[in-house]
């Protein structure tokens, strides 16, 4: 989605509408849910499900729950508190951490990692 976004967002302003009508009116649910055949590729996610997933990344790739919060157009803090609770806590992400450092996801295999790591 992201190469999506960024194209999309080219000749915008920062507090532009991403997505517009041809006219650059704001677009309505519904024509995008029908647009987007969403009965079908949704796959029984809500729209909303989609925003509450970039809520989530962004405060899992430390946005600013502030900017997050504009964003989102949320009017208090505490609504957007609400997706802080899928960040889980110190030790889950350490836990996690560690569990993709031993998959080599934290940079090159296994191996390759307790062989940098005896240097």
């Amino acid at each position: 989605m992201l190469p999506i976004i960024r194209r999309l967002s080219l000749a915008k302003q920062p507090g532009d509408l991403l997505l517009t009508t041809a006219g650059g009116n704001q677009l309505h649910r519904s024509a995008v849910l029908r647009s987007a055949k969403w009965t079908r590729t949704g796959q029984g996610r809500r729209l909303h499900d989609l925003r509450h997933t970039a809520a989530c990344l962004w405060l899992a790739r430390s946005v600013d729950p502030g900017t997050v919060r504009a964003w989102l157009g949320h009017e208090s803090i505490a609504t957007t508190d609400r997706y802080l609770h899928y960040m889980g806590t110190g030790a889950d992400t350490a836990g996690l951490d560690r569990l993709n450092f031993t998959r080599g996801y934290a940079g090159g295999t296994p191996s390759e990692v307790q062989d940098e790591s005896r240097e």
